[in-house]
């Protein structure tokens, strides 16, 4: 078309318009359809003025105080949600919807389809309990708390639930008091993490990204955040929690009161599956640990509610923590060493930390008024060395080599495969316990972790249970109410490390074996009671071993374990452990033989030598009875005898008296006669020789 045309196809519009407009003027009602038009016209105006003023507005009151506009923005009033258009498949565009959502299920290990429609700015009940709310008000305001700087470890992280991370804490916290927020990438290749993710972050002022230029693992990742932190005190969160109600005042309060103590926040566990808050799962537990050096939660033991007058409100003293959310005076964690740097990706560090605290004169809390909820995965991620060995097993032996002592060895009883690992150069941590003049492990067992079953105290056998068929004895798997069996003996630990204890408990991962004595093959894990009955057991010198709840006796059938009725000389009940501890057992059997009607082979000796010494003395006693019957027979005889004499000579006396007074009489009876003769020769005066 030429210009020509155009021009005049204009000019034709405009006279068509002009000839409109005053044909509408000439109308008689024009007035009052231009008083509307016109009230049309400033009422747009006004809305334009108004949006125009509310965006210089908003402008104006983000670089005033950003805080509050970012609260504002995100009040869960108003639900907020990522926008994944741009790095994810709509589900629109989806034929298999399941399979599609297990695809985004396995990239995270959590529901991963879900959480995008889930909104970041979402708000979960306050769980604090009553005497929680009340201790919060003995608090120090807001204004007195010390800086703090948030230190958060991502790697392909979901960049809802990062997202969701952050907001959490800016809308459950004073963050006045919250110096910065810094967001450790280490090294994501996920392609929503590049240029968006900085897009997401830049509308927080206070958050600071830090990217690594190489991939440096959790553990020195959080060394970098450390050192670029500004605050004084230093809080590790990881990148897929929400932060609750009131969770940051206690941890700062407590550490400013002490700065060498460590406060962990109750951890509110986040179902993988529905990603709904279960507030209430860790609340009765502690950390703890077991000698694979594999973190494990254990219930609070009586003695330390007892220390907390049972007040909830009252922080837990534990003996290890998780590692992953905790806070800490950032002059003390450099002090004490921060991160071992020469442990590898992450694992273990968290149980390293917990020793080297507590050994090194601070101490380890679990606040009980500080809530953070956090996703647990479906299944952990196994982070491989160059050398084929998990980091967690390096990690492992690094902090057993520096901090156990002469209790390492029952470390590779529990976990023998972990021996032969390369821990690499570990002087360093060596000589920073030196410096710190740090307490003996064998300290923290008895101050600090008393509950903990130790081989030289409580260990009567452990490792594994080889029974008939050199089939060992193994839980086949993880948790509670699931039959236990034999597996082929593999020499690794684990599920095939026991101990049998003390207390006569058959023990694996803090769970028991579990007999039915109505039930013979009802053999399963349950979680130690302490209660004795279906859970205790009693193992002879010859290796059975008896059921304390029944009285039979524990075999398997080449799977599955089962209680018959004993009989000590049949292979079938035949169980040998790796190792035994001589002084536990001689003080197993003092406690529970009498109970089981057991005699142990020193027993058994002990009865026969009795037997034999029994003999022996009524034999002495029967020979000395003998002879003094025969010396008292003797002595009577004697006296008999002497009676005898006796007689005898009194007879012969007499006989002798008898001649003597015979004698003395014929002398006499001489005498007189003679005289007589005498008396008559002189009367006769005869001579005497004559009457003779």
């Amino acid at each position: 078309m030429k210009a020509s045309e155009i021009r005049l196809k204009v000019l034709t519009f405009k006279h068509y318009l002009h000839r409109l407009l005053l044909e509408f003027l000439a109308r008689p009602d024009a007035g009052q359809y231009l008083r509307v038009l016109g009230l049309l016209l400033g009422i747009v105006l006004c809305f334009v003025v108004w949006c125009l003023g509310s965006l210089v507005w908003g402008f104006i009151s983000y670089h005033s105080n950003p805080v509050s506009y970012l609260r504002a923005f995100y009040d869960p009033l108003l639900p907020r949600y990522v926008d994944t258009r741009d790095f994810r498949t709509h589900e629109s565009e989806v034929l298999d919807l399941e399979s599609y959502r297990e695809e985004l299920f396995q990239l995270n290990e959590f529901n991963t389809f879900l959480s995008d429609k889930l909104p970041i700015n979402r708000k979960h009940k306050d769980p604090r309990t009553e005497s929680c709310r009340i201790a919060a008000k003995k608090l120090r305001h807001d204004s007195e708390l010390a800086s703090s700087s948030i230190v958060i470890v991502m790697y392909n992280e979901e960049l809802s639930v990062l997202l969701r991370t952050i907001i959490s804490i800016l809308l459950n916290s004073p963050m006045e008091s919250i110096k910065e927020i810094i967001i450790v990438d280490d090294r994501s290749d996920r392609d929503e993490l590049g240029s968006r993710l900085d897009k997401e972050l830049g509308q927080f002022p206070f958050v600071k990204l830090i990217r690594n230029t190489k991939r440096e693992g959790l553990i020195r990742s959080r060394i970098i955040g450390s050192r670029a932190a500004e605050g004084k005190i230093l809080i590790f969160l990881d990148s897929h929690v929400e932060v609750l109600d009131g969770w940051y005042k206690p941890i700062v309060d407590r550490i400013m009161e002490d700065p060498k103590t460590v406060v962990c926040p109750v951890i509110a566990a986040i179902d993988h599956t529905s990603l709904d808050l279960i507030s209430d799962k860790y609340t009765t537990l502690w950390g703890a640990w077991d000698w694979d050096m594999v973190y494990k939660w254990r219930p609070i033991p009586p003695r330390e509610m007892q220390r907390r007058g049972f007040d909830d409100s009252q922080p837990i003293r534990t003996p290890a923590m998780a590692g992953g959310l905790f806070g800490i005076d950032k002059d003390y964690f450099f002090e004490i060493g921060a991160y071992d740097p020469g442990m590898k990706i992450w694992g273990g560090e968290n149980l390293e930390m917990s020793f080297r605290v507590w050994m090194c004169g601070g101490a380890l809390e679990i606040n009980t008024c500080s809530y953070v909820g956090h996703i647990f995965r479906r299944g952990g991620i196994i982070q491989k060395t160059v050398t084929g060995e998990t980091a967690l097993q390096q990690n492992t032996k690094r902090a057993v080599e520096v901090w156990l002592d002469e209790y390492k060895e029952a470390h590779y009883l529990a976990a023998p495969s972990n021996k032969a690992v390369e821990g690499g150069d570990f002087v360093s941590r060596v000589l920073l316990r030196q410096r710190l003049k740090c307490r003996s492990f064998s300290w923290y067992l008895r101050e600090v972790f008393p509950d903990q079953p130790r081989p030289d105290r409580d260990f009567v056998a452990y490792g594994e249970a080889k029974g008939p068929g050199d089939l060992c004895l193994d839980t086949l798997g993880p948790g509670v109410g699931h039959q236990v069996g034999v597996w082929s003996c593999h020499g690794k630990g684990n599920n095939q490390f026991w101990k049998f204890l003390l207390s006569g408990e058959l023990e694996n991962d803090g769970k028991c074996l579990d007999g039915d004595g109505e039930k013979p093959r009802n053999i399963v894990m349950y979680e130690c009671h302490g209660l004795n009955g279906n859970q205790q057991w009693f193992l002879t010198e010859g290796g059975v071993l008896l059921h304390g709840g029944s009285g039979k006796c524990l075999s398997h059938d080449g799977r599955h374990l089962i209680l018959l009725p004993c009989d000590f000389n049949d292979d079938r009940f035949l169980w040998s452990f790796t190792g035994t501890t001589e002084s536990v057992q001689k003080k197993f059997y003092e406690l529970h033989s009498k109970q089981f009607g057991y005699r142990t082979n020193a027993e058994k000796e002990a009865l026969k030598e009795a037997a034999r010494q029994k003999k022996d003395d009524d034999a002495k006693r029967r020979a000395n009875e003998s002879k003094a019957e025969e010396k008292r027979q003797q002595e009577e005889q004697q006296r008999q005898q002497e009676e005898t004499n006796n007689e005898a000579g009194i007879a012969k006396r007499r006989e002798e008296e008898e001649r003597r007074r015979l004698e003395e009489e014929t002398a006499q009876k001489s005498q007189e006669e003679q005289e007589l003769i005498e008396w008559r020769a002189k009367k006769k005066k005869v001579p005497t020789a004559t009457l003779r």
